[in-house]
């Protein structure tokens, strides 16, 4: 649990650096083209003044063309009126382009252009007049000069105008090249803490992991030796329980014998209750004896082992009891395994026989063999760490006599039994085995059941890539 909520935290915390980091990123973004838009904008304000004056210079041009033609008569001073006053209405034409987004600065130019053509019109009259012998007109002279002053006055507000928006701009953009260093150093110190805490984090995890590496490696040799240790104790337990048993079974068969007619009843009796305990006994240390070969399982090599086969020689092998007690079995298609052939076998002869074993009276026994495939976290007994794994299930399930659910752990436990030994058979060793194979398979057995509504065994087998 506090594993998860480890992972959890280390997720949340990176979503949140990255939101900011994000956040951060697109205000230094926008900042930055906002700055460049304020650059644009100052630049462009640069061009409409630059044009405008150039506008007043052209004009001043065209004022000196018409005064030196007035005094000298000569016609190259036509030149400069002339190209002066395309200068004029080509800047006019710049200028409408410029201020096209400024309703107020297109309104003082609308007077500028009206101004000059008003200008224009007196030296173009001037001219005409000296061009045609005429003497020339005082008045027109004034009336040129005072459309020239309202001209300067109307481009002075303009450039007037220009100014303000100029330094608006300038301020803004002042503004915003002073906020981005500090948006720049927030970026910067929200990345070097991510990175830190990145790194305490993942220092911290690795640190954790190969401490419990190093536990498990220490557990696991602890269990292997637990297991080698267990492993010499009941191959040598059941060993030298042997010898004796045999001989203990060899002395009843002479006694039998030999003093048959000596005996009497209670000795007989007595006699019995030796030979059969023994014969029980004889039993117990094979049953101990097939289950600690099992914890040495890595001594076989994993074959492919094909499971309907197995099921069927088995069934074969019950044959004569499955005709006595007239059960059926229905059994799906089951998958090809790498596994130990021999466990498997110990398996299903386990599983099988429990569901020949313990029926219930005037019921024919029937046992159904189903499998499928499903994903580790529709498995409710399995850890989380099994959420994303694949695995086979084969349900093995009977209309048996049942047991009560909260022993569905307890059976699987060496030795254990719920049944007085004089109604069923048994050592209580078989469940045990099939939990072991299972184990030595990386693989899985639960129990469910009721009493009388039967049981089911569910064993799931890891599916490797």
């Amino acid at each position: 649990m506090q594993k998860s909520q480890t992972l959890q935290f280390i997720i949340a915390s990176f979503i949140g650096f990255a939101f900011m980091l994000g956040g951060l990123s697109w205000v230094s973004f926008e900042q930055i083209a906002q700055n460049t838009e304020y650059t644009q904008l100052v630049e462009h304000t640069q061009s409409v003044l630059w044009v405008s004056e150039e506008l007043i210079s052209s004009m001043k041009d065209v004022e000196t063309g018409q005064r030196g033609y007035i005094i000298t008569g000569k016609k190259s001073h036509l030149i400069h009126y002339t190209e002066g006053k395309e200068k004029v209405f080509s800047r006019l034409d710049t200028l409408k382009i410029l201020v096209a987004d400024n309703p107020v600065q297109l309104r003082s130019l609308s007077k500028i252009e009206e101004m000059v053509h008003e200008k224009i019109k007196y030296v173009d009259y001037n001219i005409e007049t000296v061009k045609n012998n005429k003497p020339l007109e005082i008045n027109k002279f004034e009336e040129g000069r005072k459309a020239m002053d309202k001209l300067r006055i109307w481009i002075s507000t303009f450039q007037n105008n220009e100014k303000t928006i100029l330094e608006t701009r300038v301020r803004s953009k002042i503004h915003g090249q002073s906020l981005l260093p500090i948006y720049q150093i927030m970026l910067a110190v929200a990345s070097f803490t991510l990175l830190l805490i990145s790194f305490y984090l993942v220092y911290t995890e690795l640190k954790n992991r190969f401490k419990f590496q190093k536990a498990l490696e220490s557990k696991i040799e602890e269990l292997n030796r637990s297991n080698k240790e267990l492993e010499q104790f009941a191959y040598v337990a059941s060993h030298d329980l042997q010898e004796p048993l045999r001989k203990i079974r060899a002395f009843c068969d002479k006694l039998q014998v030999r003093q048959k007619m000596v005996l009497n009843d209670d000795g007989k009796e007595t006699l019995d209750k030796i030979s059969t305990s023994a014969a029980r006994m004889q039993v117990l240390i094979d049953d101990l004896l097939n289950f600690s070969r099992l914890v040495n399982h890595k001594t076989h090599s994993l074959s492919s082992v094909n499971l309907n086969q197995i099921v069927d020689e088995i069934l074969s092998d019950f044959s004569e009891i499955i005709t006595q007690k007239k059960a059926t079995f229905s059994i799906a298609k089951l998958p090809e395994l790498k596994a130990y052939n021999f466990q498997m076998i110990q398996l299903f002869l386990n599983l099988i026989s429990n569901s020949l074993k313990y029926t219930k009276e005037g019921v024919n026994p029937h046992t159904i063999i189903e499998y499928s495939t499903v994903q580790g976290n529709t498995i409710p007994q399995l850890s989380s760490v099994h959420e994303e794994r694949f695995f086979h299930k084969i349900t093995i399930q009977d209309n048996g006599i049942g047991f009560e659910s909260e022993y569905s752990e307890k059976i699987f436990v060496i030795f254990q039994r719920l049944h007085n030994r004089n109604t069923y058979q048994g050592t209580g060793v078989g469940l045990a085995i099939c939990r072991r194979v299972m184990t030595n398979h990386n693989g899985f057995i639960f129990a469910e059941s009721s009493p009388y509504e039967g049981a089911t065994f569910s064993i799931y087998f890891p599916i490797t890539a």
